[in-house]
């Protein structure tokens, strides 16, 4: 066995803290880095750390290298576990430490590369998303992989819903993970399939507005609840109010009317609100946000909207 085993997290999202406990809770927790800017997670966690012995540190793109390679010798670290970091690591740092930096794709590789794994397996339709555990390499998301997990994606959860599964499953891969690091600093790994691999970029306002004349019911509630809670909803049109649907669920029966996609079918406080999809379904919105905040589906009567009145679809 290799012995000591000193880790440095690099995060920026508290997904990152369940499995943070559990490195601290192993007594290899050394430091913990993160982007200078995000005032709200430094806050919570100078509070969980002080006192620890663990040193918390900020970075901005200028003072990454310089303050990693400070840190790494001071607290004579091993190997540095990213999640969620904004910065790529500098080639010049790969071969800084024994193990190396290892990264927490919060998506399954290499079918998910890219900057939101999660949205963009909710959006596909994925029954299933995950965390892979891959060596840093130059590239992006593309270097060999040590472990992958995964877990279900249910059409009721929430990106919020599934941020935080994805943080539990994170801290159950800590002890395995550290196991490995214990025999030896250079972990085992498996190269992509790059027959395999498909990056998503960063969806932009016209990839989170409904368009119901092409989105199945699925797919409609796939989007609005994957916006949930960071756009606050999937935007949606009717008449000259924009607005955004933040919570859905299927309607397990079939719509015995024909009408156009998009079209209320119910609004009103008992039944709540339910709009058609082409694929004659119906769709249950539970939470819409407009500018005043946000309220349950029903409340689009106080807007003037009603029964028969139908959402706008994207002329794109």
């Amino acid at each position: 066995m290799s012995g000591t085993v000193n880790i440095m997290i690099l995060c920026n999202n508290e997904m990152a803290i369940p499995a943070m406990q559990q490195v601290y809770m192993s007594g290899s927790l050394k430091a913990v880095v993160i982007p200078e800017k995000n005032v709200s997670l430094f806050l919570l966690l100078k509070q969980m750390l002080t006192g620890t012995g663990i040193s918390l540190v900020t970075v901005n793109k200028k003072t990454l290298e310089p303050v990693l390679k400070k840190t790494a010798a001071e607290k004579n670290i091993t190997a540095a576990w990213i999640m969620t970091f904004s910065y790529i690591i500098p080639k010049s740092l790969l071969n800084l430490l024994p193990g190396g930096f290892i990264n927490f794709h919060y998506g399954l590789l290499p079918q998910y590369r890219g900057v939101n794994p999660v949205l963009a397996q909710m959006l596909a339709g994925e029954k299933e998303s995950g965390i892979t555990v891959h060596v840093v390499d130059e590239n992006i998301d593309t270097g060999p992989v040590v472990m992958q997990q995964k877990i279900p994606i249910d059409d009721r959860d929430t990106f919020g819903m599934q941020l935080q599964k994805l943080g539990i499953l994170g801290a159950a891969m800590v002890q395995p993970l550290l196991r490995l690091c214990q025999f030896s600093p250079v972990l085992p790994s498996v190269p992509q399939d790059e027959s395999k691999a498909r990056y998503f970029k960063r969806p932009v306002a016209a990839d989170l507005m409904i368009n119901w004349n092409t989105m199945s019911s699925q797919q409609v509630i796939r989007l609005i609840n994957a916006c949930n809670p960071w756009n606050k909803g999937a935007g949606a049109m009717i008449g000259q109010m924009g607005l955004c649907l933040s919570n859905a669920e299927p309607v397990t029966e079939m719509a015995e009317i024909e009408a156009l996609p998009g079209t209320i079918i119910t609004l009103d406080v008992p039944n709540g609100l339910k709009i058609y999809c082409f694929d004659n379904k119906l769709v249950k919105i539970n939470v819409i946000s407009t500018t005043e905040g946000f309220f349950g589906g029903s409340s689009l009567l106080n807007y003037g909207i009603n029964q028969g009145d139908r959402f706008l679809s994207p002329n794109y």
